[in-house]
């Protein structure tokens, strides 16, 4: 509620206290200075020790001039320290400015903001109260005193320092604000209003702009529809007398979102970048919401704007490097992100994302390059090594891809995913015991891993375990009922096996249900209905299954099959044939080709049928 105002309390309080410490009403009362260090056996040179003074009474003290000195001296050390933004260090010089100024309330006053930016509230109030002390009649200690107990609640205390100041300055403009801001926090927001109103007959008031829009933010908080009007009404009037308060432009078009009036604000908010200078937190709210709304041109505009403005543009940059990504405009990206990487050479996440469009561009040796660079400390190196090793297979370099995921796995025994690719690349080797065996492994650490079991599954059935391979993928759809994968692995496996085909079949139309347009579930829908000699309608799922994967060889031979079983012969042969070009296993080629053999055979009358289906399930491994 307020919260300008009451962090403005601060802020422009810290900026009155820059006097010098030592110009204080109490110069020439100050007590005798006496320290025996003075007098011992090892004292300083004679050049440094202060100069003694003897009075009239025949006591010594120091030099005012010099106790001025080094006050002077301790004070300029305290400002500098904290423009440094080294409050602990201010804090010390401070202390010891009051070792030679011990009445100064501005010293006081600045301990106080160096303990408040240390968020030491009650060392900062002791200090605060300190300061008035010495000082009754000083306004800005009053204030900030005020300040303090507002910010821990101590309303009637904070009241009483701002009743306080206008006792002895009746025309102050500040002490009304933080009155109505007090107000407003103990939402008695109809007195709030009065003394903002007040400040509208002060002659002296010279920002009336802000006035107004503090009513608005007061009526703002009641819900009742006069009062939103209200707020309405001074938020306008606030910015007819400031066209440029962006502030205000803000806040009624919070009013207006509150109000489901979207589009009003947004037009409001264009206006005000197209007709003044382009407003930071304006153009983060319009980036937002452009972001939402998909229309990433716009949003990129108003990145551009905070990237000049913002005190983090690294994270503005970031946000337009993923909207060129969402565009696909890759170089463009590649380039931003790179720029973002010389600025923060150690930010993994950026370098991830660096490396991702490097593989989306198909720059393989600098994806993996990139990937490689990933920390093993960093929440993307699993992905990151698995991404590497995926390319370096695709580069023909399989032996190096299966070293890299080895480390991975040595480094982080934590990342499922590493299981995975390890597996998978010795599957690639045909060493389906050293996958199983490393999957194994991986279900020991992760058990309800759906996927790593799902891995394991299809291991087994590479290896002829089908028993396993039914045990497995049942485990999957224990642990995840919506794993289509699983559904369409074990509805094959039935239908290749001859068993629970009609099972296999609700599995199938269900995993079709939630992939409408996987091809290999199509196909496999489409061969348990051929198995059960619905061979019309598989024809219609395996024509489909053709459609959305017609690169795959077994889906072609049983769109072929089926073809040959309704007598279609022509379509059938063609479809053989596209299955032996596609198909890369020799032995799985010459199978395919007999069929082809036995029909030409057949058609110069020979009584020879086609060979018998004889496809593995492992051979329909999920996309």
């Amino acid at each position: 509620m307020l919260l300008q105002t009451r962090t403005g309390i601060f802020a422009a309080l810290f900026l009155s206290l820059t006097a010098c410490a030592t110009f204080t009403s109490h110069e020439t009362e100050k007590a005798p200075y006496y320290e025996a260090s003075f007098n011992d056996h090892n004292r300083a040179p004679a050049s440094l020790t202060p100069p003694p003074i003897t009075s009239k009474d025949g006591q010594a003290t120091l030099d005012p001039l010099y106790m001025r000195t080094q006050a002077d001296y301790f004070f300029a050390m305290g400002e500098a320290y904290a423009l440094e933004g080294n409050p602990n260090k201010a804090i010390e010089s401070f202390k010891m400015t009051l070792v030679y100024d011990q009445n100064s309330p501005t010293v006081h006053m600045r301990l106080a903001a160096e303990f408040l930016k240390l968020g030491m509230i009650s060392e900062s109030l002791s200090q605060a109260e300190e300061a008035t002390k010495k000082d009754p009649k000083n306004i800005d200690a009053h204030l900030l005193l005020g300040g303090l107990y507002s910010s821990m609640k101590l309303y009637p205390k904070a009241m009483d320092q701002y009743q306080y100041v206008m006792k002895l300055s009746p025309a102050n403009t500040e002490a009304p604000l933080y009155i109505g801001a007090l107000y407003s926090e103990q939402k008695q927001y109809d007195k709030a209003v009065q003394y903002f109103e007040s400040l509208l007959k002060n002659p002296e008031y010279t920002t009336p702009y802000l006035a107004h829009y503090y009513i608005g933010r007061v009526r703002m908080e009641q819900s009742e529809a006069k009062f939103q009007k209200q707020a309405e009404a001074s938020f306008k009037t606030a910015l007819k007398l400031k066209p440029d308060f962006a502030e205000g432009v803000l806040t009624l078009g919070m009013l207006y979102t509150k109000q489901k009036q979207e589009e009003k604000a947004m037009a409001m908010y264009r206006a005000f970048q197209k007709e003044n200078t382009p407003n930071p937190k304006i153009a983060d709210v319009l980036a937002q919401t452009y972001i939402e709304q998909g229309k990433y041109d716009l949003a990129y505009d108003q990145l551009e704007v905070l990237e000049q403005n913002s005190e983090e543009p690294l994270n503005i940059k970031m946000k337009m490097a993923l909207i060129l990504i969402e565009q696909k405009r890759y170089d463009v990206a590649i380039d931003k992100l790179e720029q973002i990487l010389k600025e923060a050479p150690d930010s993994d996440k950026i370098r991830f994302y660096l490396a991702a469009v490097y593989e989306e561009t198909r720059q393989s040796e600098k994806a993996v390059r990139e990937f490689k660079k990933i920390p093993v400390s960093s929440t993307y190196y699993g992905e990151s090594v698995v991404h590497a090793a995926y390319l370096l297979k695709g580069l023909n370099r399989l032996d190096e891809a299966i070293e890299l995921v080895s480390k991975g796995l040595k480094d982080r025994a934590d990342q499922p995913q590493v299981y995975a690719m390890y597996a998978s690349l010795l599957d690639e080797k045909n060493d389906f015991k050293a996958a199983a065996k490393v999957l194994e492994q991986g279900l020991e650490k992760f058990p309800e891993n759906a996927q790593l079991r799902f891995y394991f599954g299809t291991i087994n059935d590479r290896m002829g375990n089908k028993d396993i391979v039914v045990s497995e993928m049942k485990k999957v759809l224990e642990l995840d009922p919506n794993h289509v994968q699983g559904m369409n692995y074990l509805a094959f496996t039935w239908a290749e096996m001859g068993q629970n085909l009609d099972d296999a079949e609700k599995l199938a139309r269900r995993a079709m249900q939630l992939e409408p347009q996987d091809g290999y579930v199509l196909d496999t829908l489409g061969w348990i209905l051929f198995k059960q000699n619905k061979t019309v309608e598989s024809i219609k799922f395996l024509e489909a299954a053709h459609k959305y994967q017609g690169t795959v060889s077994v889906i072609a031979e049983h769109l072929g099959d089926a073809y040959y079983k309704q007598s279609m012969v022509d379509k059938a042969k063609k479809m053989y044939r596209k299955a032996a070009d596609l198909e890369t296993d020799k032995r799985k080629v010459q199978e395919i080709r007999a069929k082809i053999t036995a029909i030409e055979k057949q058609e110069m009358g020979s009584p020879r049928l086609p060979a018998s289906v004889n496809t593995t399930s492992a051979e329909h491994t999920a996309k």
